[in-house]
């Protein structure tokens, strides 16, 4: 199957700074894709590099076979949906999602009826007569996602469109775009830096990091087998363990993770530490302890309150100790 997108060897300079640096991306048709990074780490410029709104400074971008590294924006199959989603303040919801239709001269008639159905698609069907500034910010999330998908684009772009949401709305977009991309079937590649959102909603990820792939899989790989520290530190919460104390609990002498969630209290275990924190999580109790000079967190049930100054004793699974690559 030819895949949706694909990098190779994609570099982007602006004078000295390597915005992108020799990505090599394989994106598969149909998936749910999430790119993920701390600011200025590159995610951001691969989108633009993807929709043409930056030019590669070497290597090729294909879009399902085609090779549009030096290609208009408006000639690739893709559309865009941004943060602050940049719809027309004076426009009726209708007329900003049938945009794009009147644009490439289609009749009012027609552009208007494709633009009911996308607004049905979003469960905004009622809505096409409101302006924008007459929606709560999920509804006109929902208006910019129907105006992007009126125009059938085979690749959908979402540069963090959740941003500006507050957490519980947040949550139930995402809950939507999920559910969205599912019914629709089409390639969806969405920009974060929010870890959960990634974890949560895409089929697989790419880790950026100072302009290149730390690390691309399934959220559950990436989670569970981080294959540098970097990766280990920024999705999600872990310990990192230098590579003595990694020996002191029956691994090599290597850098190792070990997530929060798999310490549980224990009688005798590997891990015996002084509490120094406690924060309660409401579905939990977050312990921070420290042993062999090197600090400890723990997520334990919030039953298991321990006191500030108290010993503690931890055990895990030997498979939750996971040794990664020394980079």
């Amino acid at each position: 199957m030819i895949p949706a997108v694909e990098f190779q060897s994609v570099s982007r300079h602006f004078g000295a700074t390597r915005a992108v640096d020799a990505v090599d991306l394989t994106i598969a048709e149909g998936a749910f894709f999430a790119m993920l990074g701390p600011s200025g780490s590159g995610k951001t410029t691969c989108l633009r590099l993807i929709s043409g709104f930056e030019q590669p400074t070497s290597g090729t971008i294909r879009i399902f076979g085609a090779d549009v590294s030096n290609t208009a924006p408006h000639l690739r199959h893709v559309n865009t949906v941004f943060q602050d989603y940049a719809l027309f303040p004076h426009m009726t919801v209708r007329d900003n999602v049938a945009y794009g239709l009147m644009v490439k001269g289609m009749g009012r008639a027609q552009r208007y009826a494709k633009a009911e159905e996308m607004l049905a698609l979003v469960h905004l069907d009622s809505y096409g007569n409101r302006k924008p500034a007459q929606l709560s910010g999920g509804q006109r999330q929902r208006v910019a996602l129907a105006r992007a998908l009126v125009n059938e684009p085979r690749v959908l772009l979402l540069d963090e469109p959740l941003g500006a949401l507050d957490l519980k709305l947040r949550e139930a977009m995402q809950d939507e775009l999920k559910s969205l991309q599912r019914r629709l079937g089409i390639t969806f590649v969405f920009v974060t830096h929010d870890q959960s959102e990634a974890l949560s909603m895409a089929d697989s990820l790419a880790v950026f990091n100072d302009g290149r792939i730390a690390q691309i899989g399934t959220p559950a790989e990436i989670y569970a087998h981080p294959k540098t520290r970097f990766v280990a530190d920024f999705v999600g919460s872990s310990n990192l363990l230098p590579p003595a104390l990694t020996q002191s609990l029956g691994g090599p002498a290597r850098w190792s993770s070990l997530r929060p969630e798999a310490l549980h209290p224990s009688g005798t275990g590997p891990i015996t530490g002084t509490v120094t924190a406690l924060r309660y999580l409401g579905s939990g109790n977050r312990v921070t302890l420290t042993t062999q000079g090197q600090t400890i967190a723990a997520l334990l049930p919030a039953t298991d309150a321990p006191e500030i100054g108290s010993t503690l004793t931890l055990t895990f699974a030997p498979t939750a100790l996971h040794v990664m690559d020394e980079a």
